[in-house]
């Protein structure tokens, strides 16, 4: 007489559930990786377009006032994306990260300027926001002709404010100019200012 055995060894099955979850980990991975790789791209892109605005409208401004936050006018003119807009009143925008975005208006004696802040959300120095920070400059350092100077402003309980700036075309030297800033000069700049204590920020200014 035979006997036939039907189905799968309890052996069989966790082999299978062990492949199956190896795979999904690393589906996850995987997924995460191509979602941040996204919003990286998807950062750029928002904030070339709020950049770009900006500089559009630079020498047109004539306010009274010493400082002013031109967002509102510039949302109003329908020059800034809808999806980085939390309501009319607020005087911030927000892009992919939760990032939050001010461009103001400032007047001296002597000059007249703007100034384009990004609030980084974090001064941890993890990945993450490392990530963000390297984005946003390497975005910014394509508009080297057209501005003033970047800087990452942060506080050094030791030492007050820090605030390490590269130049644009206009008024850079031999040296801290935004045009020769490399992926390594980047990447030591952003490990430098996300590690302190309290939230850095990148500021972006050109003149009127």
């Amino acid at each position: 007489m035979k006997f036939y055995q039907y189905g799968r060894s309890m052996v069989e099955m966790l082999g299978v559930l062990a492949i199956i979850g190896v795979l999904s980990v690393g589906a996850i991975a995987g997924y995460s990786k191509a979602m941040m790789k996204y919003k990286l791209n998807k950062q750029a892109e928002q904030l070339t377009t709020v950049i770009n605005a900006g500089l559009r409208y630079a020498g047109q401004w004539n306010f009274n006032e010493s400082f002013v936050d031109t967002l509102p006018y510039l949302i109003k003119l329908g020059e800034i994306p809808e999806e980085m807009i939390r309501n009319d009143t607020d005087t911030h925008i927000y892009d992919v990260f939760n990032t939050s975005i001010e461009l103001a208006y400032t007047k001296t004696d002597t000059e007249k300027y703007t100034q384009f802040f990004i609030m980084l959300n974090t001064s941890r120095g993890d990945d993450r926001s490392l990530s963000i920070c390297r984005n946003i400059v390497t975005t910014a350092k394509e508009f080297h002709q057209n501005v003033q100077y970047i800087a990452i402003v942060s506080k050094n309980s030791s030492s007050g404010y820090d605030d390490k700036t590269y130049l644009g075309d206009k008024y850079c030297g031999t040296e801290r100019c935004m045009k020769d800033l490399t992926v390594s000069k980047i990447d030591e700049w952003c490990r430098y200012n996300i590690g302190k204590t309290d939230t850095p920020h990148i500021k972006i200014v050109w003149d009127e």
